[in-house]
């Protein structure tokens, strides 16, 4: 299989670390970038690790096989990129991750979808529904998802209205808003995801990873940033693939400033009618009381 390691985020002269002189500026929420983190097969202690600091579980994951790895021709060319990373581990159960920059209208429903399209995909014809196991779906948001919540990590499954009685643990979906996190960072978070949660809201700005945080886990990571601004050709993928994505918000933007203009304008259109309405009852009532007055309003 082919190797994509990245160089050394730090340089070395006389052995003397040398650190660049500007910040990166790559971002790691951008697609290419997103999945060269956390897709790598030759680097999937990245992908374990953000897992672990997710999911917090009392028995860490060791080891993971990634379903849809990095593949060469994402680096040759700009085409369109797969945008979730599918894992599983040992015991067979599924780990999808997605970097998700636009909160559209139907997102929730596409976060069940892509949830529902893993785990059915999980039994073929004659499979016993016993076989099934666990998906575990992640999704870190750019834009806040839930108006008006708290925190920046949300955990769904499957409970009764009471919250106590689960139906079934094989449902587990993760919101992680970033730029709840932005706005309000907890640095209470487990270190573990405090690292991540900076990492991908920060780490474009950065030279270096902060002391504070510092792991060889993020310093791989951060070498993949290095290597997308220095080297040439994937440089020119994420210069490719920003482009597009601006274009994409610019028509989203466009698109959701149509409809909001299409419904006021038939909010406009309801009220003229409905003080079109308010007119003829109006004079209709009028016309009553002149004809109880014995007058006739229709006379000249």
């Amino acid at each position: 299989m082919a190797s994509f390691a990245a160089p050394p985020a730090t340089r070395y002269l006389h052995g003397m670390p040398v650190l660049p002189k500007e910040p990166v500026g790559i971002s790691p929420r951008v697609d290419c970038v997103f999945r060269a983190l956390l897709a790598d097969p030759d680097h999937v202690d990245r992908l374990v690790d953000f897992l672990n600091a997710v999911l917090q579980r009392s028995s860490a994951i060791v080891s993971v096989q990634l379903r849809n790895p990095v593949q060469p021709s994402e680096f040759i060319d700009d085409g369109q990129i797969v945008v979730d990373v599918i894992a599983t581990d040992a015991a067979g159960e599924v780990f999808q991750v997605e970097m998700q920059s636009w909160n559209h209208a139907a997102l929730k429903e596409r976060m069940l979808y892509a949830w529902a399209t893993l785990y059915k995909a999980q039994l073929e014809k004659g499979d016993k529904y016993t076989e099934l196991r666990p998906v575990v779906s992640i999704w870190l948001m750019d834009e806040n998802t839930f108006r008006g919540a708290t925190g920046f990590h949300h955990r769904f499954r499957v409970r009764d209205e009471d919250g106590v009685l689960e139906l079934s643990s094989h449902l587990e979906l993760h919101v992680l808003e970033l730029d709840r996190w932005r706005q309000n960072p907890d640095l209470s978070t487990p270190a573990g995801l405090l690292g991540w949660m900076r990492f991908f809201t920060e780490a474009e700005t950065w030279r270096e990873v902060p002391r504070d945080i510092d792991t060889p886990v993020l310093e791989s990571a951060m070498s993949v940033l290095t290597d997308f601004q220095t080297n040439a050709a994937r440089n020119d993928l994420y210069r490719s693939r920003l482009d597009q994505i601006r274009v994409q918000n610019t028509m989203a933007g466009s698109l959701a400033q149509a409809l909001a203009d299409k419904e006021q304008a038939l909010a406009d259109k309801e009220k003229a009618l409905a003080k079109e309405a308010q007119a003829l009852v109006r004079e209709a009532k009028l016309r009553e009381r002149l004809i109880a007055a014995g007058i006739d309003p229709d006379s000249k």
